[in-house]
């Protein structure tokens, strides 16, 4: 008996011995709102998972953004800041580490059908998954604050914990719970009982229950307070006889604490002692070699820069002002030594930055130390991530690219530190892996695809004076925009010998034509291979100035401009399709029938609307449209325009009747499209009335011949966006955006085309392309999915459509998307913020959905009040949403967080 007591008291003492406190695990930044959006397609949702990723796009030190992402859609965001996180399953990248196979059916879905019970009421999804959260109250920000490592939750067990005991007839007791000293029992008090009887022993233990999961939990969880979630409810299943104590804690900072032991393994009474400390102590190791390394003179001490520097490379998520701030306050703590950081100083500090507890608690509660060795990783990624045919090599393969400590590798572990590490890596984001490369069928015809495009691609300011640009085709073409335009001008007497770019009557710069061609021809397949359509908006009413465009396209372009007369394929027997034209910029233009060697074309000048509209202090844009007129044409350019990407121009739907099916690339302004669409539904799907039954056959089956570009009003001369997403849903391949303004729709746009391998096509959903499935798009794309009913139509209407490839678009109830918010770091401040450096605000997330009208929706997490440094820079959530879902082939997720 002294023997075992002196084991216990030894054990103890080392628990204390290891204990720390983290008073700051966060950074601060200071940037702009932004906002990372996904595509939801079809089961693919089920596949989201907790995952933290962070972007950097500011050039000024320490300062970047952060995003939470929910799937499939962040590409190349190798050096990125922290950010907001969410739990849920996903694959790792392909390339990056084989030896893996994603399940045919998800461990957990984020995605799950309505359940309805007799009554017609709807039924709490059961939920069997493992999470990590926390509270945002202060009492638990203040206890959170406290735990750093596996000592540290074990001291709080021992300080006692108030917990909701629940008896029969769903009676509530509050008592303390609290671990023996010895570690052997758990007691509660008060209580009526003897002491002998309020208390169960450790090596009694046999499970412990997250969640509703017993009978009397799911009888207390109507009536319970709100706030009282599923992760705080949890019970101890004990004895011979299996009884059951079932628990609520008030929060759920507190019941990570007390299920860490779901984890536990018992042995003789007595917990393990590699439960309460890491052996070798790795981490305080790896900190200490890394301090020698900079301490060559074995001073015992480095400079306030060398530690900042030091930090700053072993963490570079870390914001280096915050790290400024924390090595100043350390190195004030010895006033003999002002200027300076010994170890001891240096490694609490960097366990004080760096050491998030949502992280360390997730990483505890898959093993029983301060570390995961192969096995506990591997259950990890199975259990939390939902990843199967993981093997020990895969784990090893992930240590070693994630683990910064060398002995941690040597022996096949993951520290807290590897392990955050490897949750902001690219191998564990949310992005399907699958769309890092082109992964679509690329051999459908143009017009089954949404097409990434640019509106003057040339300015990058305003409509009215701001200046003309190399830059704005440079910027549309790295993000892989795939239409492009050149508003054509003759340049001022003495203006050059070249034609000009410039947005005609207004006061913005003009731009030669002849580099911006270099460029285009340098750039146009950088990233991707897939053809490149140039719009000629041409203002040569000059035969002369025409000659010197077509010299100019023909030698800057060389052969990779295609030209019709060289290709024998009749596209009007022939659809023509993406990966027909590899490599070639395809010129978008007026044109005229006959072999005259000059035609006459109407002038299109979208221009003009703007000025018409600023002269007349913006007058109803319907009753200003302009007159017409028309200009001469060569015929070698019109020879050089694709017979499939002929333009015309529409204001009203008999518009139609004047175009021949030649006109392939109808433009209509964001306006005209919007009441176009409500009033004649059909205009943006009906074939060209000349061909024949058996054409329209075809047609109807890839949705129409002709290919739609809609345009931002004239009105936006501030260069606002239109909202890409309404006209998808019109099925509108062409959308164009103003590239160089930043914002909501940018990020839509953005969010879309990271798609099939950021290529510039993104093909649209099934029931937009397939046979018979005329009524679904219909209904998608008239705008009319706006309400419950009318999704419920839609859904019906899918039904009926057996001839559809992909089963999964037949859908008997909608789709429910479950989103949990656990916490953020470092997010940006509102725009409209006046604060000050990095005084602290009170930060909240806002959920968002785009989609069909029936879809949109938005929430927003509670606000934490920033009554320390901690809260404003580290908030916890912990708040669960969840979002009906009818078409989620064209519905996006986004999330923004601020403070």
């Amino acid at each position: 008996m002294e023997e075992e007591y002196s084991k216990k008291q030894q054990l103890i003492n080392q628990i204390n011995n290891n204990k720390s406190t983290t008073t700051n695990a966060a950074t601060a930044l200071f940037t702009r709102r932004r906002l990372i959006s996904r595509r939801l397609s079809g089961e693919e949702l089920t596949t989201t998972k907790n995952n933290k990723i962070k972007i950097n796009n500011e050039e000024e030190e320490g300062r970047g953004e952060e995003y939470l992402i929910n799937n499939k859609l962040i590409n190349n965001f190798n050096n990125l800041n922290n950010n907001i996180s969410t739990s849920a399953p996903q694959t790792p990248r392909d390339g990056i580490i084989e030896g893996f196979q994603k399940r045919n059916s998800p461990l957990r879905s984020s995605l799950r059908k309505h359940r309805v019970d007799a009554n017609g009421k709807q039924q709490r999804s059961p939920s069997g998954r493992k999470t990590v959260s926390f509270c945002s109250s202060q009492n638990a920000e203040n206890k959170r604050l406290l735990v750093s490592n596996v000592a540290d939750c074990f001291a709080l067990m021992q300080a006692g914990t108030e917990l909701i005991k629940l008896r029969t007839n769903v009676r509530q007791f509050r008592r303390i719970f609290s671990l023996d000293a010895d570690m052997a029992y758990i007691r509660w008090t008060p209580s009526n009982k003897k002491p002998h009887k309020a208390r169960i022993s450790i090596d009694s233990i046999k499970e412990v229950r997250v969640g509703w999961n017993s009978e009397l939990l799911r009888l207390t969880e109507p009536i319970v307070s709100p706030e009282i979630n599923e992760e705080c409810a949890f019970s101890i299943i004990h004895g011979d006889e299996h009884e059951c104590l079932d628990l609520i804690a008030l929060n759920a900072s507190d019941a990570n604490i007390w299920q860490v032991k779901e984890f536990l393994q018992l042995e003789g009474g007595m917990l393990v002692g590699s439960l309460y400390s890491s052996p070798a102590n790795l981490r305080e190791r790896w900190l200490s070699s890394s301090f020698k390394e900079i301490d060559q003179d074995i001073k015992g001490y480095i400079s306030e820069k060398s530690a900042v520097r030091l930090i700053h490379s072993l963490n570079n998520r870390l914001l280096i002002s915050r790290i400024k701030q924390k090595v100043k306050e350390a190195s004030n703590l010895n006033e003999t030594q002002k200027g300076r950081i010994d170890e001891t100083h240096f490694i609490d500090v960097y366990k004080d930055l760096a050491t998030r507890p949502e992280i360390y608690f997730l990483m505890v509660r898959y093993a029983n130390k301060d570390y995961l060795n192969i096995n506990d990783l591997q259950l990890f990624l199975e259990t939390e991530q939902g990843l199967s045919g993981i093997t020990t090599q895969f784990c090893e393969d992930l240590i070693d690219q994630c683990e910064p400590s060398n002995e941690a590798r040597e022996l096949n572990i993951m520290t807290v530190d590897g392990f955050s590490n490897f949750l902001h890596s690219q191998t564990n984001s949310v992005f399907d892996p699958l769309h890092l490369n082109v992964c679509q069928n690329m051999e459908k015809p143009f017009s089954n695809y949404f097409i990434s495009t640019s509106f003057n691609t040339y300015l990058v300011e305003d409509q009215l004076r701001g200046p003309s640009s190399l830059d704005g085709y440079t910027s549309a073409l790295k993000r892989n925009c795939r239409y492009i335009e050149l508003d054509v001008w003759e340049p001022d007497d003495g203006g050059g010998d070249e034609p000009v770019l410039f947005n005609g009557g207004t006061l913005t710069s003009k731009l030669s034509l002849g580099p911006v061609l270099d460029l285009i021809n340098e750039m146009a397949f950088e990233r991707t291979r897939y053809p490149l359509f140039i719009r000629l908006e041409l203002h040569l009413h000059s035969i002369d100035w025409q000659h010197k465009l077509l010299n100019l396209l023909e030698v800057k372009l060389g052969s990779r401009l295609y030209r019709p007369l060289n290709d024998s394929t009749d596209w009007s027997k022939e659809l023509p399709t993406p990966k027909k034209f590899l490599n070639k910029i395809i010129l978008s233009g007026p044109y005229y029938e006959g072999n005259a060697p000059i035609g006459e074309v109407e002038e299109e000048d979208e221009s003009s609307e703007l000025l018409l509209l600023t002269e007349n202090n913006l007058q109803n844009e319907q009753t200003q449209k302009t007159k017409k007129r028309l200009m001469p044409l060569l015929r070698e350019i019109r020879d050089l325009i694709a017979p499939f990407a002929i333009f015309g121009r529409i204001n009203e739907c008999g518009d139609l009747n004047k175009y021949s099916p030649s006109h392939n690339i109808i433009s209509i302004s964001e306006s005209d499209c919007i009441r176009l669409a409500h009033s004649q539904p059909n205009f943006l799907f009906t074939s060209p009335p000349s061909l024949s039954s058996q054409e329209n056959i075809n047609l109807n089956s890839s949705n129409s011949l002709r290919l739609i570009r809609v345009f931002p009003s004239p009105q936006r001369i501030d260069s606002s966006n239109l909202n890409p997403q309404e006209f998808w849903n019109f099925g509108c391949q062409f959308v164009a955006l103003n590239y160089q303004t930043p914002g909501l729709m940018m990020d839509l746009q953005e969010g879309k085309f990271l798609a099939n391998g950021s290529c510039g096509y993104v093909l649209k959903p099934s029931i937009m392309i397939e046979e018979n499935s005329s009524t679904s798009t219909e209904l998608i794309n008239n705008g009319t999915i706006n309400n419950l009913e009318q999704s419920k139509k839609l859904i019906s209407s899918l039904n009926q459509h057996q001839s559809l490839n992909n089963s999964n678009n037949l859908r008997s109830t909608q789709q429910i998307l479950h989103l949990k918010v656990l916490s953020g770091q470092q997010l940006p401040r509102p725009r409209a913020s006046t604060a000050k450096g990095d005084t602290g605000l009170d930060p909240f997330v806002v959920l968002e959905v785009f989609g069909v009208p029936a879809d949109c929706a938005e929430e927003r997490t509670k606000t934490v009040r920033s009554s320390d440094d901690d809260n404003c820079f580290n908030p916890t959530f912990d708040e669960s949403f969840q979002f009906s879902v009818s078409v989620p082939e064209l519905a996006f997720n986004s999330f923004f967080g601020v403070r």
